[in-house]
């Protein structure tokens, strides 16, 4: 089990002058480069690790930080910064998913393991810490369970009794409400039991009972879009909330209202089946769907890529319970890029060199 730490108040940190070191943008070639304004910000006090390699064996570490404007240790971020641009190739490949480093740089003397998955190119990393550049599921994944692993570390961020799902979950939902929809009266319900079993807090790893919270907090990708939003199911009140970077009237915001029928109306009957509105004290809207709002006045992204990256940070502010409208803003996306792949990467290495106790060593049932 992981040691709870002493809890302590999170102080809401100030906007402070720009920082003047060299950021992760300035080392892309200039035709990839997305020049952004920074967000200068003081490491924070009680940010509980300080990358030092002197810790003692079997020290508890933690990925990310309380807080999601706490700036990496100074060393951390230039050892970083130091590693990123070694191998990086002035032009890359056409492709899906071109490599971003000459070979004999980009494969990874050893795998990084990262909970949920194992990173083997140095690219992933890229990937995660250059504005405009999409993410893949697996970057959504990682983040998403660091943010449940950071509701257990730290217990002050989890008064508003949240937990996140990954994004085969929404994927899955969506398939089955198809195969429902086509002969609801020989749907085989067997056929849900990933989706009971997340319910219940397992099959995902650090998940939470849906029982035990108000609120789950569920990466969705629309296909035809090609673009990410982040869902909020509200389990008190049986409301869903989408918070979608790039939000308009008109052709988009129908597609995502579409794209969100499977979850409106599956997620309800599959509450139905496994108790959990009987155990909530509410009403089963049997074949109802939960009403969706798309929400409005929230920051949106300038770029075709950061959609991946405002996902991730508007999850963050509603686990903190902070205003996306002042945190979650574009001008801050190139430098929340580079700090969340530093804080993995640093991780990663830390528990390479070290024999230290991680949060994912904790005993998850999934």
């Amino acid at each position: 089990m992981i040691k709870k730490i002493k809890k302590r108040e999170l102080v809401v940190k100030q906007l402070e002058e720009p920082a003047s070191e060299e950021s992760i943008g300035d080392m892309i070639p200039k035709k990839k480069r997305v020049r952004l304004s920074r967000l200068g910000q003081r490491p924070s006090s009680s940010m509980p690790h300080d990358g030092s390699p002197s810790k003692a064996p079997n020290t508890l570490i933690h990925a990310l930080p309380p807080g999601l404007a706490d700036e990496p240790p100074k060393e951390i971020l230039e050892e970083f910064k130091e590693w990123f641009p070694k191998g990086l190739l002035k032009k890359t490949h056409t492709g899906k998913r071109p490599p971003r480093y000459s070979k004999s740089h980009d494969t990874l003397d050893k795998p990084h393991d990262l909970g949920c998955m194992q990173v083997e190119k140095k690219s992933w990393y890229y990937e995660l810490a250059t504005s405009a550049v999409w993410l893949w599921d697996e970057h959504i994944d990682v983040a998403f369970y660091y943010l449940r692993n950071k509701i257990r570390q730290f217990p002050e961020l989890n008064q508003r009794k949240v937990t996140t799902v990954d994004t085969i979950f929404t994927a899955k939902v969506r398939s089955l409400w198809t195969v429902y929809q086509s002969a609801p009266d020989k749907f085989d319900w067997a056929c849900c039991d990933y989706i009971f079993r997340i319910m219940l807090g397992v099959h995902v790893q650090s998940g939470a009972s849906w029982f035990d919270v108000n609120t789950v907090l569920m990466p969705i990708h629309f296909e035809g879009l090609k673009h990410w939003a982040l869902v909020k199911l509200d389990l008190t009140n049986w409301t869903i909330e989408v918070y979608d970077s790039l939000e308009h009237e008109g052709p988009h915001n129908s597609k995502v209202r579409e794209g969100m029928e499977g979850l409106s109306k599956f997620i309800p009957l599959a509450a139905e089946k496994n108790s959990l509105f009987e155990f909530k004290r509410r009403d089963p809207p049997g074949n109802y769907p939960i009403p969706v709002t798309i929400m409005k006045d929230i920051p949106k992204q300038a770029n075709g890529g950061d959609c991946g990256m405002f996902t991730i940070k508007y999850a963050e502010c509603l686990i903190e319970g902070r205003d996306v409208r002042y945190w979650v803003i574009d001008a801050r996306m190139q430098l929340f890029r580079e700090w969340m792949a530093c804080y993995l990467w640093a991780h990663a290495k830390r528990k390479l060199e070290q024999s230290y106790k991680s949060d994912e060593d904790d005993e998850t049932d999934y």
